[in-house]
């Protein structure tokens, strides 16, 4: 696979990730970030993101993200991956769980509840949504 192929598996992967989740959910790591606002402005998702910061070295990134939805046209183009390339998500359930209960991520700030995403996993032996 080339590099394109690569960056578009892995925004496809978090899709099918988030597509799992008990939505909404929250987001920390910066490549995470990166590739939500893209899932967010092809209108995949719905997310809201923190102002970016600025540090001292000149870098500027989002601290954090918070998925709020899967829409209708990010499920088609999970099934549409799945189908496409089934050996890279054969690990990962097909369907997303029916019901879904809201969780206060929005309200608790960084690194409080709502499920890591797989970047930001500490444990090495937790199963893995997004394979790397």
């Amino acid at each position: 696979m080339n590099e394109r192929e690569l960056r578009v598996l892995a925004s496809m992967k978090l899709l099918s990730y988030f597509g799992q989740q008990q939505l909404p959910a929250e987001c920390t790591s910066r490549d995470d970030i990166e590739r939500l606002l893209g899932l967010n402005a092809a209108s995949l998702v719905k997310a809201s993101f923190d102002a970016p910061v600025r540090e001292r070295s000149g870098d500027v990134y989002i601290p954090r993200a918070i998925v709020s939805e899967v829409t209708a046209e990010g499920h088609s183009a999970i099934a549409r991956a799945r189908r496409q390339q089934p050996e890279h998500f054969d690990d990962m359930p097909a369907r997303p769980p029916r019901a879904r209960r809201a969780s206060k991520v929005a309200n608790e700030g960084p690194g409080r509840g709502g499920e890591p995403s797989p970047s930001e996993r500490s444990d090495p032996d937790a199963p893995a949504a997004i394979p790397r």
